[in-house]
């Protein structure tokens, strides 16, 4: 391989280009002799060319050279013109048109000026003793440096995951698994689906006979980590993380836990004050108190306003308003989900000019809260319209067969003296 001088300056360039500018390797070797660079941050010159051919060839190659760059810079979405370097001495005698030329040797550059967005471009360019030598030296520092590139995108990429989104997604994903074992291990209990909503009771699901009769206000939560279907964890997980991704972003890991738990809650308390005795699973709610999250930051930040984005905005809850009506979805956790997460969303905002549109969120929060409070502890509110002895039974069973008997005769006696009056 006949290695010239120029060949040398050229990769000396680049690597200039590369490690003190940010540009990266866009097409390299496009055509002979040339390479080019990309750094869609810069203020003026997001793309570069760099040649060792004559001024003369971009007479006749200029459309190939303004082709490539009009794609590059649909990719970066930027308007500009491109610096076209050329390692020769000659003379640049006009400017051409969406084109900045430029020439330069280990003597002289045609652009002095330059030289304040690139201090230090004249220094990379130096006359080369030892062609071979040098360009395997430049060589390796190049691959040096794209690898060393690559570990930075990697750290990045691992810092910009949720990773409280990841640890939620692998709970409900354990439980997932372990509700599967256990309705298979007292799957000659009962009826498959009896079993597997014994099962969900058990792990937490939310169950209003429990809830009143022993106070496990807990449920209201845990029934967020829930799921008793396959395909129910695999949507409500699918859209964990892509909201999850989002919200941690903007909203921060502590902001985005409470943001998800309160709206869980919320969910929860409207199914107990508008639905009788039933079993409710799932995130979703959470998921919909994380929508409304998103849904005030697009005001907060305007991009609401954008077309596209309202357009894609209002699509996604048109077809999760759908899916809110479809059987066996609970309508009540969804809308209580939602509006816990838009009142604490609210709230969790920063913009000065939101202050007083917090401070009369935060007051609606509270009289909304004491309201649901005193809702829930009516009479009418905690009466059942159905009762499940043969589930309680199987849910205290199931309690004394994990080595917690004590917690199983606890659910048999509340629930015995509060729907059946009589006692264990």
């Amino acid at each position: 391989m006949n290695i010239t001088e120029k060949d040398v300056q050229l990769l000396e360039l680049a690597y200039y280009f590369i490690n003190n500018c940010h540009y990266k390797f866009v097409s390299s070797r496009s055509a002979q002799n040339e390479i080019w660079l990309g750094n869609p941050q810069h203020p003026q010159y997001p793309v570069i060319r760099l040649s060792q051919t004559r001024l003369s060839t971009v007479f006749f190659d200029k459309q190939r050279i303004l082709q490539i760059h009009q794609a590059i810079r649909n990719l970066f979405r930027r308007n500009c013109d491109l610096l076209d370097i050329h390692l020769s001495d000659e003379a640049v005698e006009e400017k051409e048109e969406q084109m900045a030329i430029v020439t330069i040797t280990p003597q002289s550059i045609s652009c002095p000026s330059l030289l304040a967005l690139f201090p230090g471009m004249d220094q990379a360019v130096h006359p080369i003793e030892d062609p071979h030598q040098e360009y395997r030296r430049i060589s390796d520092k190049l691959e040096e440096l794209q690898r060393q590139k690559k570990r930075e995108v990697r750290k990045i990429r691992q810092s910009m995951q949720p990773k409280a989104t990841l640890v939620l997604m692998a709970i409900c994903t354990a439980v997932y698994l372990l509700s599967l074992f256990l309705t298979w291990r007292y799957r000659s209990w009962a009826g498959a689906g009896e079993v597997n909503t014994a099962v969900g009771i058990f792990l937490g699901a939310y169950y209003k006979a429990f809830v009143v009769a022993a106070n496990e206000y807990w449920r209201f939560l845990t029934c967020g980590l829930v799921h008793l279907s396959v395909w129910h964890l695999l949507v409500n997980m699918m859209s964990l993380y892509n909201l999850g991704m989002i919200c941690e972003k903007f909203m921060g890991v502590r902001n985005y836990l409470i943001t998800l738990a309160v709206s869980i809650i919320w969910g929860s308390v409207f199914v107990f004050l508008g639905q009788g005795n039933t079993v409710t699973v799932g995130i979703s709610g959470g998921l919909y108190g994380l929508m409304a999250a998103v849904l005030v930051y697009g005001f907060q930040t305007k991009i609401i306003f954008q077309p596209q984005i309202r357009t894609q905005f209002l699509l996604i809850l048109l077809v999760n308003l759908m899916i809110s009506l479809m059987p066996n979805v609970s309508f009540l956790a969804h809308l209580g989900g939602f509006v816990g997460g838009l009142l604490t969303a609210i709230i969790m905002t920063r913009n000065e000019s939101w202050k007083q549109l917090r401070r009369n969120t935060a007051a609606a929060l509270c009289a909304a809260v004491a309201f649901l409070i005193f809702q829930m502890a009516q009479p009418q509110a905690r009466q059942l319209d159905l009762v499940y002895p043969g589930t309680d039974r199987m849910v205290a069973q199931m309690a004394e067969e994990a080595g917690l008997g004590f917690y199983g005769d606890h659910l048999l006696e509340r629930t015995m003296q509060t729907y059946y009056q009589t006692e264990v």
